[in-house]
């Protein structure tokens, strides 16, 4: 019976499918805990200057790693159980935070068709070509994305080793487990206030990707300015990456309508890429979603 709390974290992963069956139970799940206790998690890793959970992973794989050699080398299995008790107490909180929200359906955005793609890669590019594309550094976008946010209490943190990002291929990421929003402050300008208010939108219960890129959109157009030109900036990415593939003539004759600055713009944050297909570890959803969405979308 000692050895059952090992188990428990395990146990409850079957109880996922239970939640996704259940979007009622999924959501008061959600309400009344996950987001709660994400948000008490951020506000005790608010107060540390760099992110928490660049350290406490380093710590976990190393207990894990280190208990490993010692069952092997020694013999003793003692500080593998502790490692063990260690791992399945984060598993286990990671499933309490952030399986409601991953369980939650989340409306489909019909996919783009060739036409729609175009018309809002020339929409986008109209808008750039008028805008200064002008952008402050990481540390000022980071002070201002919470408010952008609409959640001026929280913050977004710029990651200390961004390696692991560039590794991930993420430019941003939501840890459930310290609450923390963080962002790779190596990546262009351009870039980073639409990923730092992504971030943080998964912090409201977004697990979503698409419905994540849907509501930073939303917030970055109220704010204007380098939020919403960072915006638009993502949004021609995703859907000349789709355009690109669905009728490469069209793709050039967008590209042709960029203007100097917003195609060296363009070209230094990676230019189109396909994110269709992409996904991350422990993540739901379509970045490129945004795409569908904004080609039924009349606003600015």
């Amino acid at each position: 019976m000692k050895h059952v709390r090992y188990c428990i974290p395990f146990m409850l992963v079957l109880a996922f499918p239970i939640l996704r069956i259940s979007p009622g139970f999924a959501r008061w799940m959600l309400g009344s805990l996950s987001i709660p206790g994400m948000a008490i998690l951020h506000r005790l890793t608010a107060f540390v200057p760099f992110p928490v959970a660049e350290p406490l992973a380093l710590g976990l794989i190393l207990l894990a790693l280190t208990g490993l050699f010692r069952a092997w080398a020694i013999g003793s299995p003692d500080l593998l159980k502790r490692a063990m008790g260690v791992l399945s107490a984060s598993l286990l909180a990671f499933i309490l935070f952030w399986a409601p929200a991953l369980a939650l359906p989340v409306p489909e955005i019909p996919v783009p068709h060739a036409e729609q793609l175009s018309w809002l890669c020339a929409r986008l590019v109209d808008q750039l070509n008028a805008s200064p594309l002008a952008f402050p550094g990481p540390a000022e976008t980071l002070a201002q994305a919470p408010t952008i946010a609409g959640e001026p209490a929280r913050a977004a943190k710029a990651a200390r080793l961004p390696g692991w990002m560039a590794l991930a291929r993420a430019w941003g990421m939501f840890i459930p487990l310290t609450g923390e929003a963080l962002v790779d402050p190596s990546e262009p300008a351009p870039l980073v206030p639409f990923t730092a208010v992504h971030e943080l939108m998964h912090l409201t219960g977004i697990a979503d990707e698409g419905a994540a890129n849907v509501a930073a959109w939303e917030r970055c157009m109220v704010a204007g300015g380098s939020f919403a030109d960072s915006a638009r900036l993502w949004a021609l990415r995703y859907a000349m990456g789709q355009l690109r593939n669905a009728d490469p003539a069209a793709w050039q004759s967008v590209q042709n309508k960029m203007n100097g600055a917003l195609l060296r713009t363009f070209l230094d944050c990676g230019a189109e890429a396909d994110f269709t297909l992409r996904r991350m570890p422990l993540t739901q959803g379509n970045y490129a979603a945004l795409s569908g969405y904004l080609a039924g979308y009349d606003g600015d």
